[in-house]
């Protein structure tokens, strides 16, 4: 199951399985209301996320120009070997910051 925790103005979605077309929806109806009010800052936590299909690349991606519009940005971090790879691949991961852990994607907020 997909969380979402709050740490200081950090908003940390954390997907759990495959991060693909079907779940999309459901991490954008969790996502909406750190979105709302403030600079949005989020991180994404793909720790427990296997695989990442070209629907979750461009949630991604939107998620990130969402964002940006009103000043704020997505990191990501935790990626497992593939998402890596796959992140690297489709210049993803040079589009959104990426970090080994959450602590590193924490504190590149301070």
């Amino acid at each position: 199951m997909t969380r979402l925790d709050r740490h200081g103005a950090v908003s940390v979605i954390r997907p759990s399985g495959p991060l693909r077309h079907d779940v999309v929806p459901s991490l954008d109806d969790l996502i909406r209301p750190a979105l709302s009010g403030g600079v949005p800052s989020i991180v994404i936590d793909l720790s427990e996320t296997p695989l990442i299909d070209g629907a979750g690349l461009e949630w991604i991606l939107d998620l990130d120009e969402h964002c940006c519009q009103r000043g704020g940005c997505v990191r990501l971090c935790g990626a497992g070997e593939l998402c890596r790879d796959i992140l690297r691949i489709t210049t993803v991961g040079s589009t959104v910051q990426q970090f080994d852990d959450l602590t590193l994607a924490l504190g590149s907020f301070a």
